[in-house]
């Protein structure tokens, strides 16, 4: 059960954090591709160009982020200059010239990603490897982002209307100074272990002028949409091998369960792919069927955004009921064959919106689509913190952790080829049905398909896991 007086107070500083964190990077999502094409008058394919590079570096930052607090700052002051960053950027979203939002996309990137990793490896510090805790808190740390995703689709939507496209982002802003200033006042409370290395100011001042280049460096890719893929493509390759180097250096059951981690996270990779439709193919969708009429309700379509958030916020306690009672009576799924669930519950959610789309039952299908997004989410994503805490080797759990958020970002990259290939399918193959339905029948296929994938190989990597 999700039992909040069975947990250390540290819990609740970082769950805050990726609350507000939730808050200002899903409405970003949620109005990114309506917001470029309406007010700086991008083409469609431009708009996913951008919508898929936020949403990749958004999730790749972390590994970064984690490797800095790793091996340079530590966790407390990244996550200080994280919220800094993401501050920052959230202001600078607001310019209506656009390389001031490109700029902002990409300080906002940088303090978010670096955010990530952080709160959610330090979560994992709070509970032994054998604590069945540790799996709840996980629940609590998603819950509670989920909270900001579900608050700031309808914040965003209603200030849209209200006072324009831009405000949003305030509200961004001054969420995350919270969440900052609860983090400051909190020293009494344990976040951590006391820091591993001292680090001299000088050095620190240069890591932070290093990264603010690199914000700098990075709103180039958000200026010039021709460089996306080229940029993306390059720095997925060189963080890869990265990461394959890292594993090299390990022998034995560690480099196995290594191996493991980046197996499940391949197809974690053509997940995310799938459930990033939500602030793309989808949120169009929804968006023609309330030019149409066919949805009566004037509100932009990044509203609905906040139903896949909102139930995950209901489906949580069930969900980690479920987990428990199942436990309790010696039933305990493996995280790979968790994994292969929730993507299998997500290619259902997909069929969803493919009711919506050839019937008329428009709001029903919609419905039906974001409840089982979000319960593919809530059956895989606790699974594979915990085995990612537990079964990281000590000294790189910080890099580990930050790399489940790279195949978020591979998926996010993903997320627009996938669009586009589901276009392509639904105009020169199955051109019998509506565009949309034809998009959402290659996604569901896809998806599904990763899920059998996994289901495949469950056996194989459970045998190394913890």
């Amino acid at each position: 059960m999700l039992s909040h007086h069975k947990h250390p107070k540290s819990l609740w500083v970082l769950a805050f954090a990726n609350l507000c964190d939730g808050f200002s990077y899903y409405g970003t999502m949620t109005i990114l591709v309506l917001y470029t094409m309406h007010v700086f008058q991008f083409s469609r394919d431009e708009s996913y160009m951008i919508y898929g590079a936020y949403a990749a570096l958004i999730y790749s930052t972390p590994v970064l982020g984690g490797i800095i607090a790793d091996k340079l700052l530590g966790n407390r002051r990244t996550l200080i200059f994280a919220a800094i960053l993401a501050i920052l950027g959230n202001f600078i979203l607001m310019s209506s010239h656009p390389y001031g939002f490109a700029l902002g996309l990409a300080v906002s990137v940088v303090g978010s990603g670096f955010y990530k990793s952080n709160t959610t490896h330090l979560v994992g510090t709070l509970y032994t490897n054998n604590d069945p805790r540790k799996e709840s808190g996980y629940t609590w740390l998603y819950v509670l982002c989920n909270i900001g995703g579900t608050l700031s689709p309808l914040i965003y939507g209603f200030l849209v209307y209200k006072a324009g496209w831009n405000k949003g982002f305030l509200c961004s802003a001054i969420v995350i100074l919270l969440s900052l200033l609860w983090f400051l006042f909190s020293k009494h409370i344990k976040l951590e272990a006391p820091e591993k290395f001292e680090v001299k100011h000088s050095k620190t001042v240069f890591i932070y002028c290093l990264i603010s280049i690199g914000c700098l460096l990075l709103s180039l890719l958000f200026y010039v949409p021709s460089l996306i893929t080229p940029i993306m493509l390059a720095f997925f390759a060189i963080t890869a091998g990265s990461l394959i180097l890292m594993v090299r250096k390990y022998q034995g059951i560690e480099r196995q369960r290594l191996a493991a981690l980046l197996s499940m996270s391949f197809f974690g990779m053509l997940y995310y792919a799938t459930v990033m439709q939500v602030g793309s193919t989808i949120t169009l969708f929804i968006q023609q069927e309330i030019n149409s009429g066919a949805i009566n309700i004037k509100l932009p379509a990044s509203v609905f955004s906040t139903l896949y958030s909102l139930f995950v916020l209901v489906l949580a306690p069930l969900s980690s009921w479920t987990w428990a009672s199942l436990r309790n009576k010696g039933i305990q799924l493996s995280a790979p064959v968790r994994l292969a669930i929730g993507i299998l519950i997500a290619a259902l959610g997909i069929g969803g919106f493919v009711l919506s789309s050839t019937t008329n039952y428009v709001l029903l299908g919609i419905i039906i689509g974001n409840l089982l997004l979000s319960a593919g989410d809530l059956v895989l994503m606790p699974a594979v913190y915990t085995a990612l805490s537990n079964n990281a080797p000590t000294g790189i759990k910080n890099s580990v952790m930050g790399f489940w958020f790279l195949v978020a970002a591979l998926g996010g990259y993903f997320s627009g080829v996938l669009s586009s290939l589901s276009h392509v399918f639904a105009t020169k193959v199955f051109v019998q049905a509506p565009v949309y339905t034809g998009e959402f029948i290659f996604i569901a296929g896809f998806t599904a398909l990763v899920g059998l994938g996994v289901l495949c190989f469950s056996s194989k990597i459970k045998k190394v896991l913890l």
